[in-house]
């Protein structure tokens, strides 16, 4: 026979863990953006007609 718990304690137990997992994804996707934000932030280039591109030097195809 099981020990018994009262059913106030399992009630939002998975409401708990799903909610912290959320909130544990969207943090490091948050911190991973900011890092990623800044270690490129050299590589970011302005055109001439006001849009922002990216230029990354190992993404870029070689041309001959």
């Amino acid at each position: 026979m099981g020990r018994y718990v009262p059913k106030t304690y399992n009630n939002r137990r998975l409401l708990r863990f799903v909610f912290r997992l959320v909130v544990t994804v969207l943090l490091t996707i948050l911190v991973l953006f900011i890092v990623l934000f800044f270690a490129l932030q050299s590589y970011i280039q302005t055109n001439e007609d006001g849009t922002i591109t990216l230029d990354i030097p190992w993404l870029m195809e070689e041309t001959t």
